[in-house]
């Protein structure tokens, strides 16, 4: 169970964010999270890398969470391709691996958040984006 968190007051919710993970569960856990910081004004979910190209092909984003080991197109090639927009979200990575931590630091991302993610860590994850 998730501990509680002291979000700021002081900022209305303005926050866009993309979820982005293959495994529902963990997407249905990951969205609850990021709905429940008064942050966060609207969470749109994707269910892989080509789902969410065409969410931030269509909706503007402010920050995108992200699993790295997905099918297909994997998270850390998503975030290569971010980085080529004129003006990429913040990415935060979500996975149960911190093999790729290093990598992924490299790419400039914003966080890199280990799996069952915690409601404190998404706190801190949008405090730093």
């Amino acid at each position: 169970m998730n501990a509680a968190v002291d979000y700021p007051q002081t900022a209305p919710a303005s926050l866009r964010v993309l979820a982005v993970d293959d495994e529902p569960p963990a997407l249905d856990e990951l969205a609850f999270l990021l709905r429940a910081d008064p942050r966060v004004a609207k969470v749109t979910t994707a269910t892989d890398a080509t789902e969410a190209l065409r969410v931030l092909r269509d909706t503007d984003v402010d920050a995108v969470f992200l699993d790295i080991r997905m099918p297909g197109l994997d998270g850390m090639e998503l975030a290569r391709l971010l980085a080529r927009f004129a003006k990429p979200p913040a990415i935060v990575f979500v996975t149960a691996y911190d093999d790729r931590a290093a990598e992924a630091f490299d790419l400039g991302v914003t966080d890199y958040v280990r799996k069952p993610v915690q409601a404190d860590r998404v706190a801190e994850s949008l405090r730093r984006g």
